[in-house]
């Protein structure tokens, strides 16, 4: 097994007797931020497959003596997940893990733990981040999370969750805000998901605490009403979002995932032929969607 690290590597600062301190990853974290909008769950084999079934319209028109008009179910596309194994391990020297006077090496365990809740914000964050194009991920209807043109099964006009890329403000919130009134199943029926969720990176939290929390209008020399009071639609920053300018709305109701397969899990153990202490923490998972329908995104300008 290939050497760990040691004493005579880039870690010295461990075993001098004469540093009053190191400083070593002691700034406090953001708390965690994919847990307030994912919807979890956990999966028992190597894949998850679901597909789509469109119901009934409008009933028809039957004249005296005519025959009903029949209808069907209607069947739409399918989609399979796959659960992506992460891991992550370091070796240490028994001579570094002997003589560490900073209590770095046995901190391990515990910095393993904060890789892996920085990972779960990447993975879960990314279906955002690369919402807009299909080469990451796309739904049921073989499209980009956010598109303008998602498919119903009975080819009736297509549904729209994304508007052309524009800074956050009054008018193109609203602008989001009615994309989620023109919603539609997939007979083309009126449905009911309310916008419950603004999410923003922290670059944009000034502007959408005027637009949220003003009683009146902002950046006009008219003093109406507010139209966005009333909405009951708050904001959530997040640190995670790759796009300065690019924001988002997340319905009562979505389908953003974030799916166990099993749970990361730290494990440790010694190699018996260099005596060197192995630490590891491992897990499967995956951060996806099949239905579009409950999220809006705009890329910002």
């Amino acid at each position: 097994m290939a050497g760990g690290i040691g004493v005579s590597g880039a870690l010295s600062q461990a075993i001098i007797r004469d540093f009053t301190h190191v400083f070593f990853d002691h700034y406090e974290r953001q708390d965690s931020e994919h847990d307030k909008v994912a919807n979890f769950g956990t999966a028992d084999g190597n894949y998850l497959r679901e597909g789509q079934i469109a119901t009934f319209g409008a009933m028809a028109d039957m004249p005296e003596g005519q025959a009903v008009d029949w209808n069907i179910y209607k069947q739409g596309l399918e989609k399979t997940v796959y659960f992506t194994p992460i891991g992550l391990g370091v070796q240490v020297t028994q001579v570094l893990y002997d003589d560490d006077r900073q209590d770095i090496i046995k901190q391990i365990p515990v910095q393993l733990a904060k890789s892996a809740a920085y990972t779960k914000e990447v993975k879960f964050w990314d279906l955002l981040n690369s919402g807009f194009v299909t080469t990451t991920r796309v739904g049921l209807d073989a499209v980009a999370l956010f598109s303008t043109a998602h498919p119903r099964i009975d080819y009736g006009t297509n549904g729209i969750n994304t508007t052309t890329a524009a800074a956050l403000s009054e008018t193109a919130l609203t602008a989001a805000i009615n994309t989620f009134e023109a919603l539609t199943n997939e007979r083309g029926i009126p449905i009911k998901v309310k916008p419950k969720l603004l999410v923003i990176p922290w670059q944009l939290k000034w502007m959408a605490k005027r637009l949220l929390l003003s009683e009146l209008r902002t950046q006009v020399t008219d003093n109406d009403v507010n139209p966005l009071q009333g909405e009951d639609l708050q904001y959530m920053v997040c640190h995670y979002l790759t796009s300065t300018t690019a924001w988002f709305l997340i319905g009562e109701t979505h389908d953003l995932r974030f799916i166990w397969r099993k749970q990361v899990a730290v494990e440790s153990s010694d190699d018996f032929n260099t005596g060197n202490a192995l630490f590891k923490i491992t897990g499967r998972l995956t951060c996806d969607f099949f239905d579009w329908v409950g999220v809006f995104g705009n890329q910002g300008a």
